[in-house]
């Protein structure tokens, strides 16, 4: 009898651990129930550069499975015809410092990383800036990346509800894993107050010239640029709740951005997005029986990603589905509690 599975969440978390699910599962049923989809939800406002950064608490080898995992699936991406479609691309720039800072862990999984000093000529086009890295990563832009996937996970035989829920409990007994990919609605749908918003903000340019990215310390200032548009960030809000878009907030991108690279000052302002990213001490990526009075329901946890949805989704989405297929098969293995 094919199985079924529920995901909670359509972002890029979400949907993507729909597909891995498809691919893995054949034979299974998956829903995706969520009160957003694309291009309604946070994923469809990401930048998109493929750079990870630390997560709070979880585990390094965690972190640099995931994101392996995610840049080889990108990789394989940007090979295929589709690849425009998904807004998967090469992308060249600099991530500069005001203080000299050690390589990343990821530095080996990208193209062509170097680091650049203060004495280097390459680091006076930002004045101020002591240190610096130029490296090539991919590109996966939300706004074009999030469709196309969900017309792949539809494609492939996936079930979409819309439907708000308060609790998980009201998907017992309906399905036989539910996957909780409710990223910042954790905080409500399983109590979970350890969850917490980090606001983003960004503004979309057309400034056809920019071809480099450039990001400045945490991502405190980033520009990327897309196929069609300019990204320019970012706010790193802690805990604000605020999802509409906030004047002073653009002001400010525009202008820093402008000061990294001046050019950007004769750019057009397309549109303005803010958004609020899933923030916890740690991504939480674990098996879990939940029991409502005299029932059970067994779940995979999947959220808890901050800012790194993109740069950890597909990685993510795998652990996820190898974590559904052993619950499915009743494999007696321990939990990947974070």
């Amino acid at each position: 009898m094919p199985s079924s599975v529920c995901i909670v969440g359509a972002g890029v978390i979400g949907v993507s651990t729909g597909v891995c699910i498809q691919e893995n599962i054949p034979d299974a049923t998956v829903t995706i129930v969520a009160d957003k989809f694309t291009p309604d939800t946070t994923s469809d406002g990401s930048g998109g550069l493929w750079e990870p950064h630390a997560l709070g608490n979880t585990p390094v080898h965690l972190m640099q499975q995931w994101s392996d995992a995610t840049f080889k699936y990108l990789s394989r991406l940007l090979r295929e015809e589709h690849a425009n479609t998904a807004g998967v691309h090469l992308a060249s720039g600099y991530h500069v410092f005001k203080e000299v800072v050690k390589d990343p862990d990821w530095s080996g999984s990208v193209y062509g990383f170097r680091t650049i000093s203060e004495s280097d000529d390459e680091l006076k086009m930002f004045p101020g800036y002591k240190h610096g890295w130029f490296f090539t990563s991919i590109m996966c832009e939300g706004p074009r990346y999030l469709p196309w996937l969900t017309a792949r996970f539809k494609l492939q035989g996936g079930i979409m509800i819309k439907k708000h829920l308060d609790s998980l409990e009201q998907l017992s007994g309906q399905y036989d894993v539910v996957v909780n990919c409710s990223g910042l609605g954790a905080y409500s749908l399983v109590n979970d107050k350890s969850v917490y918003p980090i606001r983003g903000q960004l503004l979309r340019v057309e400034a056809p010239w920019i071809k480099h990215f450039v990001a400045y310390d945490d991502f405190v200032i980033y520009i990327f640029p897309g196929d069609r548009t300019i990204a320019l960030g970012g706010t790193h809000q802690y805990k604000d709740w605020r999802e509409t878009n906030d004047e002073e907030d653009c002001e400010v991108i525009f202008k820093e951005c402008c000061k990294l690279v001046p050019s950007l000052k004769k750019s057009k302002v397309l549109y303005k997005w803010a958004g609020l990213r899933p923030g916890r001490l740690s991504v939480r990526l674990e098996k879990e029986n939940v029991k409502f009075g005299n029932r059970r329901l067994k779940v995979v946890h999947n959220y808890g990603h901050g800012g790194g949805g993109i740069s950890l989704h597909w990685g993510c989405a795998q652990h996820a589905a190898r974590l559904v297929r052993d619950i499915l098969e009743e494999v007696p293995l321990a939990s990947c509690k974070l």
